[in-house]
């Protein structure tokens, strides 16, 4: 008997042992992948913030010959006019998110946001633009509404869930057929969103860009 007692000592000792180390290897991994506090619990719903508030395209660009007049909707000074080359680009963004329920102020402010535009020239900042005619080397917000039925963007400049902007780049310079360029937005907060194309060709008034 006294044998039996000492295996079960011995049994009892490492499945003991055993538990501490599993207790322990458990404690080493939460605090390892899983923050706490609630300075944490911040940095973890800013990160979502920003993942969920990131511009995407709402749809294909479309491209327009460089013509005078209006380009679209959108009236244009343009003096000399490159009817073979592309003259402007049209955006569609909104929030990667869609959601029923958000809080005041949430979404992207492209009032404050800064615009670049990539051709075989270099890179420009393009200047934001509110009036009746866009000059060269600008862009606008030209349309606000929303991916819901029913519902129509509220009128200022910060991009919320569910609402959806359309851009009007126009760079300084036209491009021509087959040539790569790039739109990038900047916003403050938020990573910043890249369109890349090429010029169809030939070039037609309105093109599909994808």
């Amino acid at each position: 008997m006294k044998r039996q007692h000492e295996t079960d000592d011995a049994y009892t000792g490492i499945t003991i042992i055993l538990l501490t180390l599993v207790i322990l290897f458990s404690l080493v991994m939460y605090s390892l992948f899983i923050p706490t506090g609630y300075d944490s619990g911040m940095t973890a719903r800013a990160g979502m913030a920003r993942i969920t508030d990131m511009l995407v395209l709402n749809g294909d660009v479309t491209g327009y010959a460089d013509l005078s007049g209006t380009l679209g909707t959108v009236r244009v000074n343009n003096a000399v006019s490159n009817p073979d080359k592309l003259g402007a680009v049209r955006v569609p963004v909104r929030l990667a998110s869609v959601r029923l329920g958000w809080e005041e102020g949430t979404g992207a402010d492209l009032g404050n946001a800064t615009v670049l535009f990539t051709g075989p020239a270099g890179t420009e900042i393009l200047t934001g633009s509110s009036g009746p005619v866009l000059e060269r080397s600008s862009w606008a917000i030209i349309q606000k509404g929303s991916i819901l039925p029913g519902q129509t963007g509220n009128g200022n400049n910060l991009l919320e869930p569910n609402e959806v902007f359309v851009l009007f780049i126009y760079p300084h310079s036209p491009l021509p057929q087959k040539t790569p360029f790039t739109v990038e937005i900047r916003i403050p907060g938020q990573s910043p969103m890249k369109v890349a194309r090429v010029v169809p060709d030939p070039v037609t008034p309105v093109m599909d860009l994808g």
